[in-house]
């Protein structure tokens, strides 16, 4: 078997810390690069990048065995608005193609709904005080000067959108080489995919399944609690309010999350309609039912049998009473 080196570029919530915690380090027909070193090579000032001293840097010109990355941070920054459904990502992938052009990629996608209610998890998870709705539509509940997302760092829809990444790295590297799995097909069967997964790479060793996951989302009663809890950190997302900011609360509360999350007494991990309303739903599996088409057709596999919308009736963007969303602030 002749293995070509790999990078993981995300996204964000399709079980990237597993592989980055349980699977890589551990195959033995690849070398694992540490994210964090990967990090430090590639984002750099906006006019310094040198890709002959990044490659250096990581080690890519080792012959010993070829190099693995992973890292979702490689498709932009969760929270981030339009930095992480445009200029950020777009740049990071012409960065990589610069640096490291013999590589395969490997993008892993997930339905757009399910991804919206895994990215506000997440949001709480990293300190986020905001409410689901508040997350989803931020327009709608921040004062204009605050809105903009090149001013201040919010979700943005588009970012549920992966088609545009996936054919930008198709035109980089060549459609030949950028492999695009579901998360789904990982999420229902692990033992499964990976058998799939490991020859379609030529990675030899790892484990043949996945335990438990990295980042378990929380339970619905526990949810208002990690919001007020979070307001005593100043960690580590941007778009939150703090009334006070206590040195090293952040872990600590993560800790006690962590656990109070195994407790059946805080009730079920919420869907995407508890969290968001079913009007809210409605209008996320209309806006992406052509993405979900265009990517059907990329991957050639049925996106419909995996839940993902491709025919979604019309539905309006939710919006709220025009005399709240004037005294937003």
């Amino acid at each position: 078997m002749s293995a070509r080196p790999i990078i993981h570029v995300g996204l964000h919530k399709t079980a990237s810390s597993w592989f980055q915690a349980c699977f890589y380090p551990f195959v033995t027909s690849h070398r694992w690069i540490d994210r964090l070193a990967v990090r430090r090579a590639l984002l750099t000032a906006a006019f310094g990048f040198d890709s002959a001293a990044a490659r250096r840097a990581l080690g890519l010109d080792d012959q010993s065995l070829p190099y693995l990355i992973c890292d979702e941070d490689l498709s932009g920054v969760l929270h981030n608005g339009g930095l992480i459904s445009g200029f950020l990502a777009r740049r990071l992938a012409e960065r990589l193609h610069m640096m490291a052009p013999e590589a395969r990629i490997v993008i892993f996608v997930r339905e757009p709904v399910s991804f919206a209610a895994a990215c506000y998890q997440q949001y709480v998870r990293e300190g986020g005080t905001g409410s689901p709705r508040r997350y989803l539509f931020p327009e709608q509940y921040r004062h204009l000067s605050k809105v903009r997302p090149f001013k201040t760092p919010r979700f943005e829809a588009a970012q549920l959108d992966a088609t545009g990444l996936i054919a930008h790295y198709d035109s980089l590297f060549g459609r030949e080489n950028v492999h695009v799995f579901a998360y789904e097909q990982f999420a229902l069967d692990s033992t499964g995919f990976l058998t799939r997964f490991k020859p379609e790479l030529d990675i030899l060793g790892g484990p043949d399944r996945a335990g438990l996951p990295v980042n378990a989302s929380y339970r619905y009663g526990l949810l208002p609690i990690a919001r007020v809890l979070n307001l005593f950190t100043e960690r580590s997302v941007a778009d939150k309010r703090v009334i006070l900011h206590i040195p090293y609360w952040y872990a600590a509360r993560k800790y006690l999350l962590a656990g109070f999350n195994r407790l059946a007494l805080f009730g079920k991990r919420p869907s995407p309609e508890t969290l968001f309303g079913a009007d809210a739903v409605a209008w996320l599996r209309y806006r992406f039912s052509e993405p979900n088409r265009r990517l059907a057709d990329r991957m050639e596999i049925d996106l419909a049998a995996l839940g993902y919308d491709l025919d979604a009736p019309e539905a309006p963007r939710p919006s709220r009473p025009a005399w709240l969303q004037a005294l937003r602030n």
